[in-house]
C-alpha cells in the first residue's frame, strides 16, 4: 500500500483533497477525527522516512564526491609525474642530438675509469691533429689523464675579433694550447701548470646576444687571453673540470704535505721514544741527543704549523669541513706551539664552528630532514662544542615544532584538535630521543627541551580547548589523549607526566568546577519541579527507545512499564528521575578518567555531593506514591550501582551513602523481594 501511495504521490495531478476524500469513504460518523489523526501519522511517519533517504543521499553523494576528488588529486599527481619524467626524457635527447651534431667536433672527454685500449685512441687522435706533444702525452703518468679538449677561437683583448684557430687540452695537472698552421694541423704553443692558469666567467655583450654566453677568459699570468667556444654549454664544461682540476691538485697536494710532515713527526717522536727506553744509553747521552733532535721537531711543527692557516683557509672555502676539523685536531695534538699562529688557527676554528651552526640552524637545513643536521652536529661535537651544538639543534627543532603546530587548524571538534597536538608532540620527542640515544651526556638539555615544549603544547590546550568552556567529556578525553602520550614516551625513557599535573592541574580544577555548578543548578531546578508523576510517552517506539537507552548503559526499567490508554505507555517513574539518570550516569563516566589527574579529590568530592543532595531529597519527599516508590527503588537499585561500578570500579564508594538515609533503606530491602517474587511469577508463568 506503501508502494501504491509513493507512485499516487508522485503524479503531476495529484490532488491532496481527493486523496483525503478517499481515504474517509466509509468512515462511520463521528470517527473522521480519529481517522485524520491517524493518518497525520501515517504522512509523518512516510514523510519522516523521505527525510532520512534524502539524508542518507545526501551522504552518500558526498562521499562518492570526496573518493572521487581523492582520486582526481591522485591522478593529477601522476600525471604531474609523468610529465616531469617526459620532460626529463626530452632534455637528455636534445642533449645528445646537441653532442652528436653541432658540438661533435668541438669537445671531446675521457673517462678515467676507460680501458687502456680506449684511452689510447684519443691519445693517436690528438698527436695526429697537433705536432709536439707526442712526448708530454706519452710520458703521462698513470694518475694523469686527459679530461677535456676542443677547438676554439682566439680573439683580440681589445676588439673582441677572431685572431686564429686554436686547440686546447686539458690534462689532470697541466693545460696545452696550440695554434692552427698552414697545413691544417695546430703546433703546441705552450704548455702551462693549472696552478697559474684561472678561469672566468664573463660576457661578450659587445658581440651581440648570440655570443654573449661563449667568452671564455683564461687568466695567464701576465696575461690574460679570450676564447669563443663553440656553444655556452662547452664553455660551462671548460669552466667545471677547470675548477674541479685546480681543487683536485691543491687537495692531492694538502694530503701530500700532511702525510710528509706528519711522517716526520712520527719519526722524530719513535726515535725519541726509543732512546728513552733504551737499557744501552746513559742518562747524558739521552739528554745530549734530546737536545740535538729537539730543534728538528719544532722547525718541522712550525713549518707545518705555518702552512696550515692557509690550507684551512682552502677547506673552507670549498666547504670541505670535514677535513678541516681534521686539521683543528692535528693543531691541537702539536706539542708546539706558536702565539701568532695559535691566534690565526683560533679565528679558523670560529669560523669553522659558525659554519657548521649556520648549517644546523638555517631553514634551509630542514629540507633534508632533521638528519640532514647530523653531519654537522658531529663536527660541531669533534670540536668539544657537542652542547652548543645540541643546544643550536634543539633551538631549530623548536621552530620546526612551532611551525607545525602553527598548521594545525582550531575546528569545532576539540577532541581531534588535541589528539593532532599530542600526535605531533609524540612524533618530535621519540624522534630526539632515538637521535640521542647512544648520547647519554646530552639528556639533561633533551630533557629540557622536552618540558619547555610540552609546556608550549598545553598552552594551546588550555587556549584553544580548556578555557572555551568545554564540557565534562571533552575535559575527560583531553586528558585521556594526554596521558597517552604521556604514557608512549615513559616507554622510551621520558618521564614527563609531573609536568602535566603542574602546568594543567588548576586550569582544569576550574573547569572541572565550573560545569559542576552548571549541573547541580539544573538539577536543583528540577528537584523543585518535582511531583511524582508517571513518565508518559508518545508511543510505543519511543518507551522502546527509552529501554534501549537505559540498557546500554546497564539500567533496566522494564519492571516499571504500565501500559495505558489511548495507545499511549508510560513508566511509573518520574521523567525528572529518569533525566537524573542520565546526568549522574553522564558523570560518573566523564569522571572517571579524570581520577587519575590532580583533580582526583574534586572528583570523588563532586561525585558524593551530587548523590547526597539527591538523596536528601529523596528522604525529604516520602510519600505513599506508587510513582515515588517506583522512582526511589530505581535510583536506589539500578542508578546507583551503575555509578558506582562506573566511577570506582568494584570499591562501593557511593552505596554506602545510603547508610546515611535510614529512611531509603527498606525500598532496596523491597526491591529484592519483588525481584524474587517476580521471578517466581515468571516460572510459574513459564510452566
Amino acid at each position: 500500500m506503501a508502494a501504491v501511495d509513493d507512485e499516487m504521490f508522485q503524479h503531476d495531478n495529484f490532488s491532496p483533497s481527493d486523496f483525503i476524500r478517499d481515504r474517509l469513504k466509509g468512515v462511520k460518523t463521528g470517527e473522521e477525527t480519529r481517522k485524520l489523526r491517524a493518518l497525520r501519522s501515517e504522512m509523518s511517519a512516510l514523510n519522516n522516512a523521505s527525510q532520512e533517504m534524502l539524508k542518507n543521499n545526501v551522504f552518500h553523494n558526498y562521499q562518492q564526491f570526496i573518493d572521487s576528488s581523492k582520486e582526481i588529486s591522485h591522478l593529477e599527481q601522476e600525471i604531474y609525474q609523468l610529465s616531469s619524467l617526459l620532460q626529463d626524457q626530452k632534455q637528455v635527447i636534445e642533449n645528445l642530438i646537441i653532442m652528436t651534431g653541432d658540438d661533435k667536433g668541438s669537445i671531446h672527454t675521457v673517462s678515467s675509469h676507460s680501458t687502456t685500449a680506449s684511452s689510447a685512441n684519443p691519445i693517436q687522435l690528438l698527436m695526429q691533429k697537433m705536432d709536439g706533444i707526442g712526448g708530454i702525452l706519452n710520458n703521462m703518468s698513470s694518475s694523469e689523464k686527459i679530461i677535456l679538449h676542443g677547438e676554439m677561437d682566439l680573439l683580440d683583448p681589445e676588439t673582441k675579433a677572431p685572431l686564429q684557430r686554436c686547440m686546447l687540452i686539458l690534462l689532470s695537472h697541466r693545460l696545452i694550447i696550440g695554434n692552427s698552421t698552414t697545413t691544417g694541423k695546430y703546433s703546441m704553443e705552450s704548455t702551462l701548470s693549472l696552478n697559474n692558469v684561472a678561469a672566468v666567467n664573463v660576457k661578450d655583450r659587445e658581440s651581440g646576444a648570440a655570443a654573449a654566453g661563449r667568452l671564455l677568459k683564461l687568466l695567464i699570468f701576465p696575461e690574460h687571453r679570450y676564447y669563443r667556444c663553440e656553444s655556452a654549454r662547452v664553455k660551462k664544461l671548460w669552466l667545471d673540470e677547470l675548477e674541479q682540476a685546480k681543487r683536485e691538485i691543491l687537495h692531492e697536494g694538502s694530503l701530500v704535505r700532511q702525510a710528509t710532515i706528519r711522517g716526520k713527526r712520527q719519526t722524530v717522536k719513535d726515535r725519541t721514544k726509543s732512546l728513552q727506553n733504551s737499557d744501552v744509553k746513559t742518562t747524558v747521552l739521552h739528554e745530549m741527543e734530546e737536545t740535538e733532535n729537539e730543534p728538528e721537531k719544532n722547525e718541522q711543527d712550525l713549518q707545518w704549523l705555518a702552512e696550515l692557516p692557509a690550507e684551512l683557509d682552502d677547506c673552507i672555502a670549498h666547504r670541505d669541513l670535514e677535513q678541516a676539523v681534521e686539521l683543528i685536531h692535528e693543531w691541537r695534538l702539536c706539542v708546539t706551539k706558536d702565539a701568532v699562529i695559535d691566534a690565526q688557527l683560533q679565528m679558523r676554528e670560529n669560523q669553522i664552528v659558525q659554519l657548521l651552526s649556520e648549517d644546523v640552524s638555517r631553514p634551509g637545513a630542514i629540507h633534508g630532514g632533521p638528519r640532514a643536521m647530523k653531519k654537522a652536529r658531529t663536527l660541531l661535537t669533534q670540536l668539544g662544542r657537542g652542547t652548543y651544538a645540541t643546544d643550536v639543534y634543539l633551538r631549530r627543532r623548536s621552530a620546526m615544532q612551532r611551525a607545525a603546530l602553527r598548521d594545525v587548524t582550531v575546528s569545532e571538534e576539540p577532541i581531534s584538535y588535541v589528539r593532532q597536538l599530542c600526535g605531533l608532540y609524540s612524533n618530535s620527542v621519540a624522534d630526539i630521543a632515538n637521535e640521542y640515544r647512544s648520547q647519554p651526556q646530552y639528556y639533561c638539555q633533551v630533557l629540557q627541551w622536552c618540558s619547555y615544549e610540552l609546556s608550549t603544547l598545553l598552552a594551546l590546550i588550555k587556549r584553544h580547548v580548556i578555557e572555551v568552556a568545554p564540557t565534562m567529556a571533552v575535559l575527560a578525553y583531553t586528558w585521556k589523549y594526554l596521558m597517552q602520550t604521556m604514557h608512549e614516551l615513559t616507554t622510551i625513557g621520558v618521564h614527563l607526566s609531573f609536568e602535566v599535573y603542574r602546568l594543567l592541574g588548576n586550569c582544569l580544577q576550574l573547569a572541572l568546577k565550573t560545569n559542576f555548578d552548571n549541573i547541580m543548578q539544573g538539577m536543583r531546578m528540577r528537584i523543585a519541579e518535582e511531583r511524582w508523576r508517571p513518565y508518559v510517552l508518545d508511543s510505543e517506539s519511543a518507551l522502546t527507545r527509552l529501554v534501549e537507552e537505559l540498557s546500554d548503559v546497564e539500567m533496566n526499567v522494564e519492571w516499571a512499564i504500565t501500559a495505558g490508554d489511548d495507545a499511549k505507555t508510560s513508566l511509573n517513574v518520574s521523567p525528572h528521575v529518569v533525566h537524573f539518570a542520565r546526568v549522574a550516569h553522564t558523570l560518573a563516566r566523564d569522571l572517571a578518567p579524570l581520577r587519575m589527574s590532580p583533580v582526583q579529590v574534586e572528583c570523588e568530592n563532586y561525585a558524593e555531593e551530587l548523590w547526597k543532595e539527591y538523596l536528601q531529597h529523596l528522604s525529604d519527599s516520602m510519600c505513599e506514591s506508587t510513582i515515588y516508590a517506583y522512582s526511589t527503588t530505581f535510583i536506589l537499585t539500578q542508578v546507583l550501582p551503575m555509578c558506582d561500578r562506573t566511577l570506582y570500579g568494584e570499591e562501593g564508594e557511593l552505596a554506602r551513602l545510603v547508610e546515611l538515609f535510614p529512611k531509603l533503606i527498606p525500598y532496596i530491602n523491597e526491591s529484592d523481594d519483588e525481584g524474587g517474587l517476580l521471578k517466581e511469577d515468571e516460572e510459574v508463568a513459564h510452566v
